[in-house]
């Protein structure tokens, strides 16, 4: 791809969009399971703590995973060759998904798979840093981790796959996943420009030579409240894309295709607030719009719990509107981290507030939740996820500000009143 080019068609564009396809892919791959558990789980008999223990190993290896993957990204030459690896294989992975037979199998699959998707956000990000413009760093980060997963594996990944497996099937569904994985494969190879990290790092901090130190970052209390904050908001994320599918049409009793509809307003939720929560902490700060929207999530939870079934136009509307804290994700997970710490430990607070919240979030929350939903019914499900949310409520008042604007106008206030 022609670098020099201006326009719309410049490389970095080109990139952008290949990469957030990429990352799209990851996540439509990751979840297409919890859109056909009502399909999947009936034929393996599975039931809902297998599930959830299922969901929770994935979650455990992508954790690991994407942690070493975050901290050795910058060790590995050739970026695009790993990225492009990594993808093929969890699309093998994918593909393989449709010959489980039974528990044991679509565990195993499953762990792989989780192993083999951890990494590729590290590098999605390698690309995104060196090869964006500064002034769009931040916006091209937003596409490819909340609006580009919001369109591709929320909005339309459940209502592509359930109409795949009423069509064909689950098992033949899973088989298909194969071909964009390889679309995707030839698009990072073609057109995709290895990323020159070590003429990027010579130009943005050429006095730093220390070795990072994770004490460092773990001192901060900026990190140590995100990361906090991270185990439930990722626990509430996680355990709702998980079970709501299973709720929708066991609890509800609705058909996978209502079920799909509803569950793609999640995704129309996640391209609005992904661009709208982050802006708006941009403006008023990060601190109260953390606080806010946290509070707001419990439209979802709460709204598949109390809207009645005939009314499956409402519970979209509340998934919508509970869905904001999609967008709270670059706020807790990158602004207020890299904000907080200097520059030189940005990485590695970044991976550390992921780690805490994939690890003890993501995979404690969801095994939990399946527990809970074969003790007390699927709509304990829901409750637990309410109840996440309102605890990481109060755990966002622990963050102390960092949004630049904001800071600056405090300072400018503070210099008014001096004089």
């Amino acid at each position: 791809m022609d670098t020099k080019k201006k326009g719309f068609f410049r490389y970095e564009n080109g990139m952008v969009i290949i990469l957030t396809l990429v990352f799209g892919f990851v996540m439509f791959d990751r979840f297409a399971l919890t859109n056909l558990a009502p399909f999947v789980n009936p034929e393996l008999g599975l039931n809902n703590s297998q599930f959830g223990f299922i969901m929770s190993a994935f979650a455990f290896a992508w954790a690991i995973s994407g942690f070493i993957g975050c901290l050795t990204s910058d060790l590995r030459r050739q970026k695009k060759k790993f990225l492009a690896v990594f993808v093929l294989l969890f699309s093998i992975c994918s593909l393989a998904t449709g010959f489980a037979v039974g528990f044991i199998s679509l565990l195993l699959i499953r762990i792989v798979m989780g192993l083999f998707e951890g990494p590729v956000l590290p590098l999605n990000q390698s690309f995104m840093l060196v090869q964006s413009t500064p002034s769009r760093r931040g916006f091209n980060m937003g596409v490819m981790t909340t609006s580009g997963v919001g369109l591709i594996s929320s909005l339309l990944g459940p209502i592509i796959v359930v109409a795949l497996a009423t069509a064909i099937g689950w098992r033949a569904t899973f088989f298909l996943t194969i071909i964009p994985g390889l679309i995707l494969v030839f698009l990072i190879l073609k057109y995709l420009i290895e990323p020159d990290m070590e003429s990027f790092a010579s130009t943005s901090a050429p006095e730093q030579k220390e070795k990072v130190k994770f004490t460092d970052v773990l001192k901060n209390r900026n990190v140590i409240v995100t990361c906090i904050y991270s185990i439930f908001i990722i626990g509430w994320y996680v355990t709702m894309l998980s079970f709501s599918p299973l709720f929708l049409t066991e609890v509800k009793g609705l058909s996978p295709t209502h079920m799909s509809f509803i569950m793609s307003a999640l995704g129309a939720g996640a391209i609005l607030w992904g661009m709208v929560v982050p802006s708006l902490s941009d403006r008023f700060g990060r601190k109260p719009i953390i606080i806010i929207f946290s509070i707001i999530t419990l439209f979802a939870p709460l709204g598949l719990l109390f809207t009645p079934a005939s009314s499956p136009l409402l519970m979209a509307l509340c998934c919508f509107i509970g869905w904001c804290g999609a967008g709270i994700f670059p706020v807790f997970e990158a602004a207020v981290p890299t904000e907080s710490v200097n520059p030189k430990f940005a990485s590695s607070a970044v991976a550390t507030v992921q780690l805490a919240g994939e690890l003890i979030g993501a995979v404690g929350f969801v095994a939990i939740a399946g527990i809970l939903a074969d003790a007390f019914g699927l709509s304990a499900v829901m409750w637990l996820c309410a109840g996440l949310m309102v605890v990481g409520f109060f755990v966002a008042f622990g963050i102390y500000e960092t949004a630049p604007l904001v800071l600056e106008r405090r300072k400018a206030k503070l210099g008014a009143t001096a004089k």
